[in-house]
């Protein structure tokens, strides 16, 4: 009798799996700053042209790191408000830190589109001279503060454009709140940078309008598309 023996050959079981993706190395996030523009607030100048109690002067600096960009204001200003029988006068500094998120970074053009969070600071003296009547006349009475500060929280929307080269030009639409500030007996009518010191508003709106030359450091790397 004879026997036939026959031998099937035997798969890997791993050989019937699917294969595996090519793997795919992410882009890492740049911080590296590609460029730094340096601005002035048209708008407080023009204010404090048609304003005659108002004097005042902002300029900005703005790191930009493709995505995240780092702003840095400073300010002075200086108010004098007369009627017929009181005198405030308000001057000091201020200055604002923001860290911003720009949805246009891929743009060839370096147009900004943005939404960020920010902190601001106010040093300032102010001075409420004023007139009272008693039996013996008139009276004036003066109230100040000296070397007061305050302080207030911000969230920042807005957009910048180029115009021509490195020149650039955008609005900053400005919400703050949680205002906190430090003086004497006098309550400061006007915050700088802040704005009207209202009691009864525990926040408020702020614009400001740039113009902008940015200083560029290096071309962002763009994102390419993977198919």
């Amino acid at each position: 009798m004879a026997w036939v023996s026959v031998t099937f050959g035997q798969t890997d079981s791993s050989d019937l799996r699917p294969p595996k993706p090519p793997k795919v190395k992410k882009q890492a996030k740049e911080f590296i700053p590609t460029g730094v523009m340096v601005g002035v607030d048209l708008f407080v100048i023009g204010r404090s042209i048609w304003e005659e109690e108002l004097s005042q002067q902002e300029y900005q600096v703005e790191v930009d790191s493709r995505q995240y960009h780092l702003t840095i204001g400073y300010g002075i200003q200086d108010i004098t408000r007369l009627t017929e029988t009181t005198l405030y006068t308000n001057e000091g500094s201020y200055w604002r830190v923001n860290a911003e998120v720009n949805f246009l970074y891929n743009s060839g053009n370096r147009s900004k589109l943005f939404f960020g969070v920010g902190y601001g600071r106010a040093t300032f003296d102010d001075i409420f001279v004023y007139e009272t009547q008693d039996a013996f006349g008139n009276t004036q009475i003066i109230d100040q503060n000296r070397d007061a500060n305050a302080s207030w929280m911000e969230l920042t929307a807005g957009t910048k454009v180029r115009v021509w080269k490195e020149l650039y030009m955008g609005y900053t639409i400005r919400y703050k709140f949680l205002k906190d500030y430090q003086a004497g007996s006098l309550i400061p009518h006007d915050l700088p940078g802040y704005g009207p010191n209202r009691e009864d508003d525990k926040d408020i709106f702020g614009f400001n309008y740039y113009l902008y030359w940015r200083f560029p450091f290096r071309k962002p790397t763009r994102l390419s598309a993977i198919n």
